[in-house]
């Protein structure tokens, strides 16, 4: 038996932004320990021992992190620490640098709302500006530590409406990737996830579940006769009449262009064959309608259920 080169996985669109995160993430902890590291240095010369040990401290533990956790994502806890050190670090800076220890709040500010997802980004960006807005207040002069609150509530405003925004369109690109524009199904994306789980929980809980493969008989020819404009609505309706009798918890994707995939949770292959034939039977009950031709479609439908080997 001649063996086959597999050809490479495509990453799904959730995977991308997930390694995404992780590059990023890494990036910044990188960032933070090479610049703590100049910084220790910096005010090692300028005569702060303490100060540039407990900066050099924070470098060394960035690094070990960034190192540990390369392609990985980096867990929260340990997020949490890296910023809580970095605010103190540049709060204590403010305080005895005055106007040089401002400068880091900015980039630090910034670095929230990559370092965290979505609204805990925006809630610790909030806790920076309170925190530098009352380091200001005691270390610089007035007029000064409100223009630095200022400027900084203004990033935090203009972050947090990004972070929004970028949500938003996160969820309606995962949206169109994931979902079939013709009948409004999902697409083959979702399914290899989806049997994965599904395999797991056999694994572990033995719970059953089943699918159906649906294929619309002589659709080339019908497309042939009558165009693919009319075999578009076909394909619309029937979509529309298997989901009516499937459960809430039952998933249907279109995975080709007249290939269906019902997965059956909890169900076993008794029962999916009942499923199937129930299926069949709508399908082929009623001709289906289009603007100018009215056909009666049949399909042939073949039925499995997930085992443990697969």
């Amino acid at each position: 038996m001649q063996k086959t080169e597999s050809s490479p996985i495509k990453q799904s669109a959730d995977e991308l932004l997930e390694a995404f995160n992780i590059k990023v993430t890494g990036n910044i902890v990188w960032a933070g320990a090479i610049i703590e590291l100049i910084l220790a240095v910096a005010q090692l010369v300028m005569g702060n021992a303490v100060l540039a040990a407990v900066i050099l401290g924070a470098s060394l533990l960035f690094g070990v992190v960034a190192w540990r956790y390369r392609g990985r994502r980096i867990p929260l806890p340990l997020r949490v620490i890296f910023i809580t050190l970095l605010t103190s670090i540049t709060a204590i800076s403010i305080y005895y640098n005055e106007y040089l220890g401002v400068y880091w709040t900015y980039p630090l500010l910034t670095a929230c709302f990559f370092l965290f997802s979505g609204f805990i980004g925006i809630i610790a960006a909030a806790v920076l500006v309170i925190v530098f807005a009352v380091t200001a207040a005691v270390a610089l002069p007035l007029d000064d530590a409100w223009r630095l609150t200022a400027t900084l509530s203004i990033i935090l405003v203009l972050g947090s409406v990004f972070v929004v925004l970028l949500r938003q369109l996160q969820r309606l690109l995962r949206q169109l990737v994931v979902t079939d524009t013709l009948t409004g199904l999902h697409n083959r994306h979702l399914v290899t996830g989806v049997l994965q789980d599904a395999l797991a929980r056999w694994q572990r809980y033995q719970r059953p579940a089943s699918v159906i493969i649906v294929d619309l008989d002589y659709f080339k020819l019908l497309n042939d006769e009558h165009g693919h404009l009319f075999g578009d609505q076909i394909l619309k309706q029937v979509a529309k009449r298997l989901r009516s009798v499937l459960r809430k918890s039952d998933e249907i994707f279109r995975v080709g262009g007249e290939e269906f995939l019902v997965f059956l949770p909890e169900t076993g292959e008794e029962a999916a064959l009942l499923v199937a034939h129930k299926l069949r039977d709508l399908i082929a009950a009623r001709p289906f309608r289009g603007k100018q031709h009215q056909v009666t479609v049949t399909i042939s439908l073949g039925v499995a259920q997930l085992a443990s080997q697969q």
